[in-house]
């Protein structure tokens, strides 16, 4: 994945991805109540967890201000993906935010192999964030970014379209919380430069919420990532990062 293989950079690719799609950051939302008023709608359940265990032993712990938090490898880079400060630079915030389009920002970022493909100013091979609160349904949030994804990667990843069948959101529980699932791959015909993969990798778990008023909200985490050929991330290891999202329970 690079700057001109995913829409000319991230900034601009995903922006065109999610335009439109993603609305702005909503503030004052809580977690599911255990105990809901009388005109709280009733509780969805949660389905089941994607991970069969902990995440590996040494992998870093990637934590979001929504109390979200997920585990990536201890090479990957954390924080924002656009020129984060050094280590131990304390005059700007290691994280300040990546901006995926239209208003949305991801906070709790990661990057895997950046600047593997010299002909782009920034080349990654997988890219993950975690948003803000967000109004609206969870299941309509996870589908809604996907669609879009789908008909960037058949518009915008490729000279002659793509293949980009997207899958229903499953349900699935995130610590027990009610959670959305779409995972879609792009085959792409043929990729637009040297950078862009034969297939692209799409993931977003939509987490349940309420705001205040009792109305539908959801974090959202996302991930990209190249597959099908050399020197991608290993799907195991993609796998393991999506099912590593969970609750901080430390705090």
């Amino acid at each position: 994945m690079s700057g001109a293989g995913v829409v000319a950079g991230v900034r601009a690719g995903i922006s065109a991805v999610l335009a439109g799609c993603l609305t702005a950051a909503l503030t004052g939302c809580a977690l599911w109540a255990d105990s809901p008023g009388p005109d709280t709608p009733e509780r969805e359940e949660p389905g089941p967890t994607l991970a069969a265990g902990p995440p590996p032993g040494g992998w870093q712990d990637v934590h979001s201000p929504t109390g979200l938090v997920y585990s990536v490898p201890p090479d990957w880079e954390v924080g924002d993906p656009f020129g984060a400060p050094a280590p131990g630079d304390t005059d700007l915030p290691q994280d300040p935010g990546s901006d995926w389009g239209s208003g949305y920002v991801t906070t709790a970022n990661a990057i895997a192999d950046r600047g593997y493909c010299a002909a782009s100013g920034l080349s990654f091979r997988t890219l993950s964030g975690i948003s803000t609160m967000l109004p609206g349904d969870a299941r309509d949030q996870a589908e809604s970014a996907s669609r879009a994804m789908a008909d960037s990667i058949d518009r915008r990843f490729t000279r002659n379209g793509a293949d980009v069948p997207v899958p229903e959101a499953r349900s699935i529980g995130v610590s027990g919380v009610p959670a959305w699932y779409v995972s879609l791959r792009g085959a792409v015909r043929p990729p637009r430069d040297s950078c862009t993969p034969p297939t692209i990798r799409f993931d977003t778990i939509a987490v349940s919420t309420r705001a205040t008023d009792g109305s539908p909200a959801s974090i959202v985490f996302v991930l990209m990532s190249d597959e099908d050929e050399p020197g991608v991330q290993p799907e195991e290891i993609i796998d393991a990062v999506v099912a590593s999202l969970r609750y901080d329970n430390s705090v």
